[in-house]
């Protein structure tokens, strides 16, 4: 079975910001994190209950799952039915909220 992945609004502006100020910093950690969420998301296509359940106190308890890549940034995401819905990216160092 293959998910379909939606990557709300938010969660694609939040990466465009992580982009933008890393691509300030190093052009090469901007395309590393660029690549590898384009790698977590296609994963999500195959499994996506590969990835752990969000303990964050903030969000709905068993609800949210988290991906975690380049060390510090996580991809907040649910699944219904055959669809797997990213409502965030984060930097794991800032708080956020994804509503």
């Amino acid at each position: 079975m293959k998910y379909r992945v939606i990557m709300s609004r938010k969660a694609d502006e939040m990466l465009v910001v992580h982009v933008r100020f890393l691509a300030q910093v190093s052009i090469s950690a901007a395309k590393i994190l660029r690549n590898e969420v384009a790698f977590v998301l296609k994963s999500f296509e195959d499994n996506p209950y590969l990835y752990q359940l969000e303990a964050d106190l903030n969000l709905p308890a068993g609800k949210y799952r988290r991906a975690v890549f380049v060390k510090r940034y996580k991809a907040v995401f649910f699944i219904s039915g055959d669809t797997v819905y990213v409502d965030a990216i984060v930097d794991c160092r800032q708080e956020y909220r994804t509503t």
